[in-house]
């Protein structure tokens, strides 16, 4: 029986048997007995900023409205992140990510320091560990969704979700960037106002104090009232003066009118002399620097008070920049292997190998039908 079932694969035509037999008895064997499971967990989720439009057509297109232009760099700098050196490094720091991918019970051919990995360098491992981990953001809807591969259920539910929440850092990371960098120049305003108004202020209490003033406007208006109240009164005792000298010439009070008349003037005058007076001490002469210094301070206030507004309008304005990672699926605990796909990875490899050996029996037929000419 064998010897006649070795006639038969004798008879059969040799570049049948290299090209499609061969090959595909090696992926039965490969893909049946050798390659070791792989599982894969997924989890995807959207950037997001509350300051862009949303369209109101259905879950894609609130998704797509979503997705931004802030919002899709974002996701492309997390892409950027979970395909980097610092993942890899972060990964291999807390779970040791060689030793999850080198374990003994994985196949030769797919682990890593294998036949196709046989380096253990972390660039090597950082090679593998792109084919491993995919990133992906799609333009259209703004959904990234991030794909781990690994050899246990765990693993690949371990890796995923701690790149999960590597994405959420970023993005606090990115808000908080945008945020202090948006309200820094008015910040700075701020401090340049408060110290010109603490300047102005200073300015202000040295220069009464050195002056003796605390309000020369206020203070002229007050000596001017005190000067027309003795001008009443001068103008009404000098009337009574006039009308006793008319009608009683020899009347004891006029000495005494006269000496008040007498103390009344050196009064308007002493007080007159405190709000215009050209010795330079006098209220008016304060009134020019004293009013210069109160502008100042004013004008120091309004500063500030402008400075303050610019420096909430700018809180506000980070705030509704903010973006925001909403998670729509969480990485999943996958419970059976989604690779490899045993039986259609054999009938690929069969049809590749048919394929082939279609278009090599036809060039083989030609270039024997050239040499039989």
């Amino acid at each position: 029986m064998l010897k006649s079932l070795w006639e038969r694969v004798k008879r059969i035509n040799r570049l049948f048997l290299y090209i499609v037999v061969l090959p595909t008895a090696l992926a039965a064997v490969y893909f049946g007995f050798i390659a070791s499971p792989v599982y894969v967990s997924e989890s995807s989720f959207v950037v997001y900023s509350p300051s862009q439009p949303v369209s109101t057509s259905g879950l894609a297109s609130l998704l797509s409205g979503l997705g931004g232009s802030n919002s899709t760099s974002a996701a492309e700098t997390i892409r950027t992140y979970v395909e980097s050196w610092d993942a890899m490094m972060a990964l291999q720091k807390n779970y040791d990510l060689k030793k999850i991918y080198s374990n003994d019970q994985i196949d030769i051919f797919n682990r890593f320091g294998g036949i196709f990995y046989p380096y253990s360098s972390f660039v090597r491992l950082l090679k593998y560990y792109r084919n491993m981990v995919t990133d992906a953001p799609d333009a259209a809807n703004g959904i990234t969704k991030l794909r781990v591969r690994a050899f246990t259920a765990k693993d690949a539910h371990t890796i995923n979700a701690f790149l999960l929440q590597k994405s959420q850092d970023i993005v606090n990371d990115l808000n908080r960037t945008a945020r202090e960098k948006s309200v820094y120049y008015a910040k700075q305003d701020v401090k340049t106002a408060e110290e010109k108004l603490r300047q102005a202020n200073i300015a202000l209490a040295n220069y009464r104090n050195a002056h003796g003033v605390f309000n020369p406007p206020a203070q002229s208006a007050l000596q001017l009232g005190m000067v027309s109240k003795l001008q009443d009164q001068l103008i009404q005792q000098k009337t009574q003066l006039d009308a006793i000298l008319a009608h009683a010439p020899g009347n004891p009070q006029i000495p005494v009118l006269r000496s008040s008349i007498q103390a009344l003037e050196g009064e308007i005058k002493a007080a007159e002399s405190k709000v215009t007076s050209p010795g330079g001490q006098s209220l008016a002469s304060k009134d020019t620097e004293f009013e210069r210094l109160t502008v100042n301070q004013l004008l120091a206030e309004k500063l500030l008070e402008a400075a303050m507004t610019s420096l909430e309008q700018a809180r506000l304005t980070a705030q509704k920049q903010q973006l925001y990672l909403e998670t729509i699926s969480r990485p999943n605990l996958p419970d059976a292997p989604q690779e490899p796909k045993r039986i259609e990875d054999i009938l690929a490899v069969l049809l590749v190998s048919l394929m082939l050996w279609g278009v090599l029996s036809i060039l083989v037929a030609g270039i024997k039908e050239h040499h039989a000419r």
